[in-house]
């Protein structure tokens, strides 16, 4: 595999460091033989709440003698405060591209250069820009179909790093989640209320009173290499029009909050916040049964009983992201704005079927 370490130990956080021959240094490394000339620095649209991304286009001296394809520079956030807020995500995604990826059997962009300066808080990733044929977003229409090949993906990654069961922890031991809840409750109320229903702050007594609990039970159940965050914007779909999306896999981007995890919280993530509610009340079970063929396939066993037991718990924790998530509010960019009416819906919804699923078993 060839090196993803930055050239010459630098880690570009301004575009006149990232220079023709650096680039050329990388694309060298992995077999692409071109003559950097210039290089072009496009905005991405959306950015990302975390990191600064830009678009990198290499204009190479004689195209008839080299290619360099385009690429996705993403770096740590120019603001200490925020920095310091996600230097721990910068790092798990470095991580996951140079020591995970590898051996996950997960799609993910193909990466250049993968380097983390804990000193700074300093992080850069080159990858592939596949814009060209996939694309993401929160207010992308996910289909049944693609939601069934994305949970593949999923079962691929969790079967990588599978044991069956965790350390049991206590409630008690998740006692510091319910203030915590409270603190961002107040702020995200008129927020959750006018996007959703008259029911929000009953909703989120219930979470806040149960929470710690709910991640108790998950901590009892398997443990694995999860994603952390899956919603439609960090999973690339390919373009309807295509005509190789047939045959085209999802690749999972944004990949700062992997971790060892109880996998259903990838799996439920996914599902409410990616499907409409009809789809998802529809189609779920049929889901969970494909996501638990393709894990056994890949050598991992969950208990249909648990997996779906796990799964409702799961669901109930997609309110508290509703919840929390306001938090972010100022620096959601103007996707996220548009998305997150339908995202906070669909969360209540998932929770209040949740509930109504467990009164019954």
């Amino acid at each position: 595999m060839p090196s993803l370490d930055p050239p010459g130990g630098l880690i570009p956080e301004r575009p006149d460091q990232l220079t023709p021959a650096w680039l050329a240094t990388v694309f060298t490394r992995h077999g692409f033989s071109a003559a950097i000339e210039s290089i072009d620095f496009r905005p991405i649209e959306g950015g990302g709440l975390t990191s600064e991304l830009l678009r990198v286009v290499p204009r190479v001296q004689d195209e008839t003698t080299g290619f360099a394809p385009p690429l996705i520079w993403k770096r740590s956030s120019a603001d200490a405060t925020a920095r310091a807020s996600f230097q721990r995500g910068y790092e798990a995604e470095v991580e996951f591209y140079r020591a995970i990826a590898p051996r996950s059997g997960v799609a993910v962009p193909r990466s250049f250069v993968a380097a983390y300066e804990e000193r700074t808080g300093a992080h850069v990733l080159v990858l592939e820009d596949l814009s060209a044929s996939m694309s993401s977003g929160l207010m992308r229409e996910v289909a049944v179909e693609e939601a069934a090949a994305v949970l593949d993906e999923l079962a691929r990654l969790h079967a990588s790093e599978w044991a069956t069961s965790g350390a049991l922890q206590a409630a008690e031991d998740f006692a510091r989640l319910r203030p915590f809840v409270e603190e961002h409750a107040a702020a995200g109320r008129p927020y959750l209320s006018e996007h959703v229903d008259d029911r929000v702050r009953q909703r989120t007594r219930r979470y806040a009173d149960e929470v710690a609990g709910y991640f108790a039970a998950l901590s009892a159940g398997p443990q694995t290499r999860t994603h952390g965050d899956v919603h439609p914007d960090n999973v690339l779909l390919p373009h309807s029009g295509n005509a190789n999306s047939g045959d085209a896999r999802p690749v999972l981007i944004d990949w700062q909050g992997s971790r060892i995890d109880a996998p259903m919280r990838d799996v439920a993530r996914f599902l409410v916040l990616a499907l409409t509610v009809e789809d998802r009340r529809e189609h779920e079970d049929e889901l969970l049964d494909h996501y638990l063929a393709t894990l056994g396939h890949h050598g991992a066993h969950y208990d249909r009983d648990a997996a779906a037991r796990d799964f409702r718990t799961a669901s109930l924790l997609q309110w508290g992201w509703a919840v929390i998530f306001f938090r972010h509010e100022p620096i959601w960019d103007t996707g996220t704005r548009e998305a997150m009416p339908s995202l906070v819906r669909r969360a209540a919804a998932a929770f209040d079927d949740a509930i109504t699923s467990r009164g019954k078993s």
